[in-house]
C-alpha cells in the first residue's frame, strides 16, 4: 500500500519540490475522506495516494501532485472549490475542478452525462493539459483495482479506457501508462485471448532467453569498445500490443492465403523483442545504428525508422532497425537519455525539463502541437457534447492514420482516407482556399487523391474550393471551411 512517505520519497528522488504543500494537501484529503472506503474495503485515501505517487513517478509538478491528492474531494466531500483555492491557490483549484465530474445538472440520460464529462476532459487539454495527466493516473489506479467491481462495471470501464484514455495517454506521450491501461483493459474484455497471447510471449521468450541475454551483453561490449557510453536493456512487447500485431499480420495473410489466415506465428512479429540502446550523445545514436548494421546486418530497409530527424506527433524520438540472431527477430531502439525520458514519461517530463513557468510551456504546447490545435478547432466548431466526442474519437483517436510530410519536412498525422484538401486546410485557411494543384512524391495527383504513409506533399496555389471538395474531404476542419466558403459565395 502506498503511503505519503512513498510519495514524498519519489518527489525528492525526481527533484520536484514542494514537500510541505504536498503534506498539507494529504492531511486535508485524509481528513475529508475519513470514514470513506473503496469497494476493496481499503480506506479511500489509498486511492488519491496512489494517484499522487503515479504523478510524482512521471515527473509532474507540485501543483499537479497536490491536485491529484485532492481530485475526489469536490465530488465526494463537502469542501468547496473556493476553500481549496484559499488554501492552495487558483491553479490547484482549477485543476481539481477540471478533473471533477459535472454535478448539479439535469441530464436526460446516462449517455448524455457520460458524453458531457468526456467532453469536459477533452476540452481541458487546451485549458490546462495537466488535468489529463491526473485523469490518466486516476484511471490507471482504478483499472489496477478493477477486480472489486461487478463484471458489468469492469467491462464498461475497460471499454471506456480503450476508447478514451488509451488514445489520450498516447497523444500525451504517456507510453508507460498507455501500455498498462491497454493490458489491464484487454485482460478484462477478453481474458481468454489475453492469457493465450501472454502464454505465447512467455514460451517464445523462454526459448530465446539465453540468446537475448547474451545479445544484450555483447552489444553493450561492442558499443563500449567503439567509444559509445550507454545503457543496453531488453524490452519485451506488451500483451495487447502483441495481440494487435498478430491481428494485423493475420489480416494481411488473408489477402494472400486464406487457409492459414489465423495461424501467423508469434515469431513473425519484428518488434516482439527490442534491444534499447540509450546513449549520452545525439550523434552516438547514428554511430550505434551503423555498428548494429555492421555486426548483425539488416532484415529489411523499410524497417529503418528515423524518428529522431522526423519525430512522431507526440514528441517520440528514436532510431529503429531490425536484425536477426539465430533466426530470432530483434528490433533495436536507439535514443539519447533525454529522448528516452520523453518517450517514457511524455509531456509531464517535457514540461519538467523546460524549467520555465507552466503557463509559458502550456502556451507553447497549445500553439505547436497538432493534436491541441485540432482539439481547439473542434471545440470552437462543434458545441454539442455528443457530436464533439464523436468527432474527436473518429478523427483524432482514429484506429488507423496516415503520416505524411510537408515541403518543410514536417510530419503530419491525418485520419486514414484523408486527401490533400484536408492537409491544405490543416496548414492554413489561405492554403486551403487557394489550393490549385498538388504534388505528391514529385508527381502531380488529383486533389481527391487519398494520402498514404510517407507521402511527400507540396501545393501549388491558384485555385479555389469546388463542389466536389466537400465529398472528398475527410476532416471536420476541411468540411467546415468549405461550407463556410460556399455560404459566403451564396450570400454574395
Amino acid at each position: 500500500m502506498i503511503t505519503i512517505n512513498d510519495v514524498l520519497d519519489k518527489v525528492k528522488e525526481n527533484n520536484i519540490g514542494g514537500e510541505e504543500v504536498i503534506i498539507k494537501a494529504y492531511n486535508l484529503a485524509s481528513k475529508l475522506h475519513e470514514g470513506q472506503s473503496r469497494q476493496s474495503g481499503e480506506p479511500y485515501i489509498t486511492h488519491p495516494l496512489h494517484v499522487a505517487y503515479i504523478l510524482a513517478s512521471t515527473y509532474n509538478d507540485t501543483e499537479t501532485i497536490v491536485a491529484g491528492l485532492l481530485h475526489d474531494t469536490i465530488e465526494d466531500t463537502n469542501i468547496t472549490l473556493g476553500e481549496i483555492e484559499l488554501q492552495f491557490g487558483k491553479s490547484v483549484a482549477k485543476l481539481v475542478d477540471g478533473v471533477s465530474k459535472l454535478k448539479g445538472m439535469n441530464f436526460s440520460s446516462k449517455s448524455e452525462k457520460v458524453e458531457a464529462n468526456t467532453a469536459k476532459i477533452l476540452r481541458a487539454v487546451n485549458d490546462d493539459i495537466r488535468d489529463v495527466f491526473i485523469k490518466c493516473a486516476d484511471r490507471l489506479h482504478n483499472m489496477e483495482t478493477i477486480g472489486f467491481k461487478s463484471e458489468f462495471k469492469q467491462k464498461e470501464n475497460a471499454l471506456e479506457t480503450i476508447d478514451l484514455y488509451v488514445p489520450l495517454a498516447y497523444r500525451m506521450g504517456l507510453y508507460e501508462i498507455k501500455k498498462r491501461l491497454e493490458d489491464l483493459s484487454f485482460e478484462v474484455l477478453n481474458p481468454l485471448e489475453y492469457n493465450d497471447v501472454q502464454r505465447k510471449i512467455t514460451d517464445y521468450k523462454n526459448v530465446n532467453n539465453d540468446i537475448l541475454k547474451d545479445l544484450t551483453v555483447k552489444i553493450d561490449d561492442i558499443l563500449r569498445n567503439n567509444g559509445i557510453n550507454g545503457k543496453v536493456t531488453l524490452r519485451v512487447k506488451e500483451v495487447y500490443s502483441t495481440y494487435k500485431k498478430l491481428l494485423n499480420l493475420n489480416k494481411r495473410q488473408r489477402q494472400y492465403n486464406s487457409q492459414d489466415a489465423n495461424n501467423v506465428p508469434i515469431d513473425s512479429i519484428h518488434d516482439l523483442f527490442a534491444i534499447k540502446i540509450i546513449t549520452d550523445d545525439y550523434l552516438d545514436c547514428y554511430k550505434a545504428l551503423g555498428i548494429i548494421h555492421r555486426e548483425y546486418g539488416l532484415i529489411d530497409s523499410s524497417r529503418i525508422k528515423d524518428f529522431i530527424a522526423l519525430p512522431k506527433t507526440n514528441l517520440y524520438q528514436s532510431l529503429h532497425t531490425v536484425f536477426s540472431v539465430n533466426n530470432c527477430l530483434v528490433q533495436a531502439q536507439i535514443r539519447t537519455n533525454y529522448m528516452d525520458m520523453i518517450d517514457t514519461y511524455g509531456f509531464p517530463y517535457y514540461i519538467y525539463s523546460q524549467k520555465k513557468p507552466f503557463n509559458e510551456v502550456q502556451e507553447e504546447i497549445r500553439n505547436s502541437l497538432q493534436f491541441c490545435k485540432d482539439l481547439n478547432f473542434l471545440s470552437e466548431y462543434v458545441e454539442r457534447n455528443d457530436l464533439y466526442v464523436e468527432k474527436v474519437k473518429k478523427e483524432l483517436f482514429a484506429k488507423e492514420n496516415v503520416y505524411v510530410r510537408t515541403k518543410n519536412n514536417k510530419t503530419i498525422e491525418l485520419p486514414l482516407g484523408s486527401t490533400p484538401i484536408d492537409l491544405a486546410f490543416l496548414e492554413g485557411d489561405n492554403t486551403g482556399y487557394n489550393l490549385g494543384r498538388v504534388i505528391v512524391n514529385g508527381i502531380e495527383v488529383p486533389l481527391d487523391y487519398q494520402l498514404k504513409n510517407n507521402d511527400r506533399v507540396s501545393f501549388i496555389m491558384g485555385g479555389r474550393p469546388e463542389d466536389y471538395w466537400l465529398d472528398s474531404a475527410k476532416t471536420t476542419r476541411a468540411k467546415e471551411k468549405i461550407l463556410k466558403y460556399k455560404r459566403t459565395c451564396n450570400y454574395s
